[in-house]
């Protein structure tokens, strides 16, 4: 777990020209936009609703993002943000009663939510959390979920009885679900840097930050 200690995000955010006064003026930027539903980051072929979006256009649910090979997007809709990566398909909907509903068809998703009900799901696997971090891959058979830090139940999507809840701080408890099970596995294909970038996005610093004061909370 090396990748995810501390020292690690101060040095990919210090290479990345994001020191402790680059995070604070991108929170001050991002809470002086109203968290305006945007495009933030992008590469290669995106489509959002079928359209090519430039970076800085404004986005609004229902919403889906289809991306191509070797292409990636980082965005938001309100004060949740994603981060799509290749050969993906996924959809944001909501928010309504039951919250906020984020379903990925095909691919790999970063995400992180403000306080309150959503869920993720994909053709295996239904995430149902409260403000969260959580990188999600789904295949044909079985999804991989990592609850980032949060607090969720995991259930199998057309297996009722297979459900686990879980709470974490720190990548604690990844798993690979399916119809036929819910198991441990280990953390992968995702990182704190990329954490901490799509938090800076909402206004927010995840809870592992040095910076946090102990106000980030899932309830």
């Amino acid at each position: 777990m090396q990748r995810f200690h501390r020292r690690d995000v101060l040095k990919g955010l210090a290479l990345g020209g994001l020191g402790l006064t680059g995070i604070a003026g991108l929170i001050r930027r991002a809470l002086a936009a109203g968290m305006e539903s945007r495009v933030r980051r992008l590469q290669g072929e995106v489509r959002f609703n079928g359209k090519t979006l430039q970076v800085g256009d404004t986005l609004a649910a229902p919403l889906e993002v289809v991306a191509g090979n070797q292409a990636f997007a980082a965005f938001n809709v309100g004060r949740n943000a994603y981060l799509v990566r290749a050969n993906s398909r996924m959809t944001v909907s909501g928010p309504s009663e039951t919250g906020v509903a984020v379903k990925l068809a095909a691919g790999r998703m970063l995400a992180v939510f403000e306080k309150g009900q959503a869920t993720v799901s994909t053709p295996t696997a239904v995430a149902g959390i409260r403000g969260t971090g959580i990188y999600v891959e789904a295949e044909p058979e079985r999804s991989y979920v990592c609850l980032c830090y949060g607090s969720a139940e995991l259930a199998a999507a057309d297996n009722d009885s297979l459900r686990e809840a879980i709470a974490t701080r720190h990548h604690d408890a990844p798993r690979y679900i399916s119809n036929k099970g819910i198991v441990p596995a280990p953390v992968k294909n995702h990182s704190d840097d990329e954490l901490a970038l799509l938090e800076s996005l909402v206004g927010r610093v995840p809870p592992f930050s040095p910076w946090d004061d102990g106000g980030y909370s899932s309830s």
